[in-house]
């Protein structure tokens, strides 16, 4: 039986068969909790060179680097945020980042993140106003 959110007493454990209704422009859509909640983490394999981060993918991505790169960002989405987990093999640089859209790029004191040498570097981007703020936490190693 479907009950109105405001109907409901208690929270229960999820499961497969619960549902979001989402309202758009009168029409309504039913998405389960599960596909709601679950989204893959993209796994870009070993890059180097230029290469595009097509971000209607998925919102987290992993690469490990094996030489310099340049990236293209394609598909953002205004408002989202996207994570990168990001391994250097060596002591590489990126050498460029680009929007397909033509936004800019906006990095802390408007330079390009270089990876830690053979450590996990993580990024935070967030589109704002057709641009991708990037942020930088780095040198994640193993304790």
């Amino acid at each position: 039986m479907d009950k109105k959110i405001s109907q409901l007493t208690e929270l229960t454990a999820r499961t497969e068969q619960d549902v979001i209704a989402i309202v758009n422009g009168g029409t309504t859509k039913k998405i389960s909790v599960e596909d709601f909640i679950r989204e893959p983490v993209v796994n870009g394999g070993d890059v180097s060179g230029s290469f595009d981060v097509d971000l209607s993918q998925s919102h987290w991505f992993r690469f490990s680097l094996i030489g310099d790169v340049s990236v293209n960002f394609i598909n953002e989405k205004e408002g989202e945020t996207y994570l990168f987990w990001v391994y250097s093999n060596g002591n590489y640089a990126v050498n460029g980042m680009t929007l397909d859209s033509g936004g800019n790029i906006y990095c802390k004191g408007g330079t390009l993140p270089n990876p830690a040498n053979n450590a996990w570097n993580f990024y935070r981007a967030y589109v704002v106003n057709g641009g991708l703020v990037l942020t930088e936490l780095d040198n994640f190693s193993a304790i």
